[in-house]
């Protein structure tokens, strides 16, 4: 009978107690699909002001096996396509105050996982995680803290992703939008709603 060496022995017990490391499954967010939304509300006097847009694009990278073991994400916004239900205010957004021409688009991207809910993400569930990263709007990049809750679906081929944070336009260097005599509050809340969908493991 044929002996096994000690150290081979003690190698494949080692190797069998580690457990198997996943790599990252890629979703991919695409403008304008799945109900994508990613929206801003304002306060003012008189009434409130509500922005929203389709136009996002991003993707989402994630050990689905172990969450804890970190997420990135970039979410890119197209700015010029913020539609407030009236034309002259998009237009007067645009130019005096996002200054589009100039800062086409607001960027997050996430680098870290700060806190989850839970270690694993199985289809059809659920989990709340608070993402570290970096936000980029009207040419200051500041960092930010944002809680996302994401779902997944029951195939596990997508990702529901959705976060409410606030925004001080002062942070960025945006003046306070007025129309008329109405002044939009410094703090605008802001809801993301997005899907992404499977591109598979990366190597």
């Amino acid at each position: 009978m044929r002996t096994i060496p000690r150290a081979t022995l003690l190698l494949g017990l080692l190797l069998a107690a580690v457990p198997a490391w996943a790599a990252p499954t890629l979703f991919s967010i695409v403008p304008g699909e799945d109900g994508n939304q990613v929206s801003f509300l304002s306060k003012a006097p008189m009434e409130t002001v509500e922005g929203k847009t389709d136009q996002a694009t991003g993707s989402v990278s994630v050990d689905l096996e172990d969450l804890r073991a970190g997420c990135r994400v970039e979410v890119r916004v197209d700015l010029a396509s913020i539609d407030t239900g009236i034309g002259k205010r998009n237009q007067h957004m645009r130019e005096n105050h996002l200054e589009t021409d100039k800062y086409p688009h607001a960027v997050f991207t996430a680098d870290s996982v700060v806190a989850t809910s839970g270690a694993a993400l199985a289809p059809g569930a659920s989990a709340t995680l608070t993402l570290a990263g970096d936000f980029a709007l009207h040419g200051v990049t500041r960092r930010i803290e944002v809680p996302v809750t994401v779902t997944r679906s029951a195939d596990g081929r997508a990702l529901g992703v959705a976060s409410t944070f606030d925004v001080k336009l002062a942070d960025y260097e945006i003046s306070r939008p007025k129309f008329l005599i109405m002044k939009l509050d410094e703090v605008q809340h802001v809801t993301v709603a997005l899907t992404a969908h499977s591109r598979g493991q990366e190597g």
